[in-house]
């Protein structure tokens, strides 16, 4: 989502580690996914397949959420990507959200972790920033791996009607 970063990737490069090994700013459909040597022509193919079967759609942030150790904000309509989620669910089972941790999946973008004076600091940061929502249209979902030198793109899935990401 890189009509996110402007407002949140500062405070991610300090509080969120995934920020510092290179993942961008992203609203999570399923993780973990599959381990990166797993990761196949047939895999790839069955994710063009999904992502391609569902329409373009737009997401408005303007609020902040909180997990105990965890800064969030929070999709207004969170509903086609829980419908992504629950589908990629479907199609790859072996594969449950936040590995079957949780039953009530909370569609997020992850800023920070830390305690509560820390989530408190970077609230009251965050705040000042959300004076206008961030508003992104979203024609594509990627497929971020970890590799020895940090989170890297492996594949890039047009949703329905979008043109044809390049390959990473």
């Amino acid at each position: 989502m890189p009509e996110a970063e402007p407002a949140v990737s500062a405070l991610r490069l300090v509080h969120d580690p995934s920020a510092k090994d290179g993942a961008p700013a992203h609203v999570t459909l399923i993780f973990p996914f599959r381990p990166s040597e797993e990761i196949d022509d047939e895999c790839l193919a069955r994710l063009r397949r999904l992502f391609g079967s569902f329409e373009p759609f737009s997401l408005t942030i303007r609020e902040i959420g909180r997990f105990p150790d965890t800064l969030w904000l929070a999709p207004e309509s969170a509903e086609p990507v829980r419908r992504l989620t629950e589908a990629l669910t479907r199609e790859f089972p072996e594969c449950p959200p936040y590995g079957g941790a949780f039953t009530d999946i909370v569609s997020h973008l992850t800023v920070a972790y830390g305690d509560e004076p820390t989530l408190a600091k970077v609230e009251e940061i965050l705040a000042g920033t959300l004076r206008t929502p961030i508003e992104a249209q979203i024609e594509a979902c990627s497929l971020l791996g970890l590799s020895p030198d940090g989170w890297r793109e492996i594949g890039r899935f047009a949703l329905k009607g979008s043109p044809r990401p390049t390959p990473p």
